[in-house]
């Protein structure tokens, strides 16, 4: 909802400061910054621990031929890929 045309300031969703340039139910650029390495943080540390699962598991089963092993090989790095990605977009979405 754009603001009013008379009104120059309008108050942040998160810290309630007056900022101008943003509209009614938008955060200010602090708190989306901050938000943003929240988010970031939390992608991190799911992206850890699914690659380190990933990577147990990989290890735990040996290939039976190379092309199981490229397999395993990609698996690992592209799983942090995906789920950094993936937890970012719904942390962004979920978090208040």
């Amino acid at each position: 909802m754009p603001s009013p045309p008379g009104w120059r300031e309008v108050p942040c969703v998160a810290c309630e400061r007056f900022v101008e340039g943003i509209d009614f139910g938008e955060r200010c650029r602090d708190c989306q910054r901050q938000r943003a390495r929240r988010v970031a943080v939390i992608a991190r540390r799911a992206a850890l621990v699914a690659t380190a699962a990933t990577g147990a598991w990989v290890l735990s089963r040996p290939p039976a031929s190379p092309t199981a092993q490229w397999t395993g090989i990609i698996a690992v790095p592209a799983t942090y890929l995906l789920v950094r990605v993936i937890v970012g977009r719904l942390a962004m979405e979920l978090l208040p």
